[in-house]
């Protein structure tokens, strides 16, 4: 008798803890809150990024940080609010050399007009893609590090795919943290002796 009362509860509890499993994956999936699931959208991610306790590590980690920054930015999803806060949070990847050059309201209206300029074309940047590390060309002048490095983009224009490709170069700072002194758009070459055009 003992016995079977002890199989009774045994099999009691666990039936309690099945449906206790299956209502809290059921409640997790209808509001997308499962284990893995995370409240931050992307934008919020961007719009809270903690420059001080989290700035990248690398040139590209530095740089894949500011294409997430454009991607957001480029396929129109900060609120116009929120688009005033992104552009000051990117403003903390650039070398101090980028915003003596770009006050930060014009940059604000260069980004607005870049935004137009791809909903106009109905451009959408699909992803960025990144070369391997030893793809990153560095060198050194008067005692200060540089670091050059290019990136695929993959674009939607309208329902077409196609693609781009930019250079950055970066400036390793006095806390030793890579700042973006600029980026521009590369053609690609037609032969292998003409290399990068500027």
């Amino acid at each position: 008798m003992k016995k079977k009362s002890t199989n009774m509860f045994t099999i009691v509890v666990f039936l309690i803890v099945i449906v206790g499993l299956a209502v809290y994956f059921v409640i997790g999936n209808r509001t997308g809150k499962g284990p893995d699931a995370t409240d931050e959208s992307e934008v919020d991610k961007l719009l809270s990024y903690d420059f001080v306790e989290a700035y990248p590590k690398t040139v590209k980690e530095t740089v894949r940080l500011h294409c997430r920054y454009m991607k957001c930015a480029y396929n129109n999803e900060f609120k116009e609010d929120e688009l005033e806060l992104a552009n000051k949070q990117v403003r903390n990847l650039y070398d101090t050399e980028l915003l003596d050059y770009n006050e930060e309201e014009e940059q604000l209206n260069n980004l607005k007009k870049d935004i137009q300029y791809y909903e106009d074309n109905k451009e959408k940047i699909v992803s960025y893609s990144f070369g391997e590390d030893s793809q990153i060309e560095y060198n050194t002048q008067h005692g200060i590090e540089y670091a050059k490095i290019k990136v695929s983009i993959l674009l939607r224009v309208d329902s077409t795919p196609g693609n781009g490709e930019e250079e950055y170069i970066l400036r390793k700072n006095d806390k030793d943290e890579w700042k973006i002194l600029g980026w521009q758009a590369v053609e690609s070459a037609k032969t292998s002796s003409e290399g990068d055009t500027k």
